[in-house]
C-alpha cells in the first residue's frame, strides 16, 4: 500500500523509545518499598486497565501540573491489586522518582524494532517525521540515541505551542512533510491523544499497542513496529 502515502509520522515515547527502568519497573519498586507482595502479571493487567480508564483524561493534559492525573492513575492500579496504602503518599513518592528518571537523557532507550522500522520506511522512499508532546529533551534523546539521521523533520509540542490531539500540530507536520492528510500515516501509542487526534486531522492513524492495553480500541492496531509493513 506504499503508493498511498508520502510520509510516515511517529510518536516518540512508547513507540520509538521507552524508559529504563520502565514505568512498570518503577511501580513495582514503589510497591516493594511499601512492603507489598504482588504478582508482576497482575500489575501489568492493572496498569493496562488504568491506561484504558484514563486515556481520555491523558489527552487533556497540558504538560504542566499532572499530579492529579497520576494520583488517579495510581489509585486505579492499587485498587485493582487490592493494595491498601495511602494513595496520596504513594503517588507523590512514585511521581517524584518518575520525574527524576524521565528528565535524564540516558533513561530513554530505543525499542529494538524502532530503527529497523525507520529504515524500512525510508527504503520505500517515504518521508519520516516525529510528532511528540514533549520538551527539548526529546531532541537531546534523539541525538543521544543517534536517531536524528532517520528523520526528515521533528515536531515537538513545547516548540510549536500546541499539543496532540490538537489537529494543528499534525498540520505543522504535514506542512513540513509537503503532503496532505490523506497521504500521511501516523503511529502512536495513545488512542485518544494520538490516533483520534491524527484521525480528526485527516491522517491515517495506527495504534502501536505494545502492552496489549487497548484490544478493543476500534483503531487499526499493531503490537510492535515489526508489523509496520502491514500498514504501509
Amino acid at each position: 500500500m506504499t503508493e498511498e502515502f508520502d510520509a510516515v509520522l511517529f510518536d516518540a515515547g512508547g513507540v520509538l523509545w521507552d524508559l529504563k527502568p520502565s514505568q512498570e519497573d518503577l511501580f513495582a519498586e514503589a510497591l516493594r518499598k511499601h512492603g507489598v507482595a504482588f504478582d508482576r502479571t497482575e500489575l501489568r493487567k492493572a496498569m493496562n486497565k488504568a491506561d484504558r480508564l484514563m486515556d481520555d483524561e491523558f489527552a487533556r493534559l497540558d504538560g504542566r501540573d499532572e499530579s492529579g492525573f497520576w494520583r488517579s492513575y495510581d489509585g486505579i492500579v492499587l485498587d485493582e491489586l487490592e493494595v491498601r496504602v495511602d494513595v496520596d503518599g504513594f503517588a507523590m513518592g512514585l511521581s517524584s522518582g518518575m520525574r527524576d528518571i524521565v528528565a535524564k537523557v540516558e533513561s530513554w532507550v530505543p525499542f529494538p524494532d524502532a530503527v529497523p522500522a525507520l529504515e524500512a520506511v525510508r527504503r520505500r522512499g517515504l518521508r519520516t517525521g516525529m510528532v511528540s508532546n514533549a520538551t527539548e529533551l526529546a531532541r537531546r534523546v534523539l541525538k543521544n540515541l543517534d536517531m536524528e539521521k532517520h528523520f526528515d523533520f521533528v515536531v515537538i509540542s513545547d516548540e510549536v505551542g500546541v499539543r496532540k490531539p490538537d489537529p494543528r500540530i499534525f498540520g505543522i507536520a504535514l506542512e513540513l512533510a509537503g503532503t496532505v492528510p490523506s497521504r500521511a500515516l501516523f503511529l502512536g501509542d495513545k488512542p485518544s491523544t494520538d490516533i483520534a487526534g491524527a484521525t480528526r486531522a485527516g491522517l491515517r492513524g495506527v495504534l502501536v499497542d505494545r502492552r496489549d492495553a487497548f484490544p478493543n480500541s476500534g483503531f487499526v492496531r499493531i503490537r510492535s513496529l515489526d508489523a509496520i509493513g502491514r500498514v504501509l
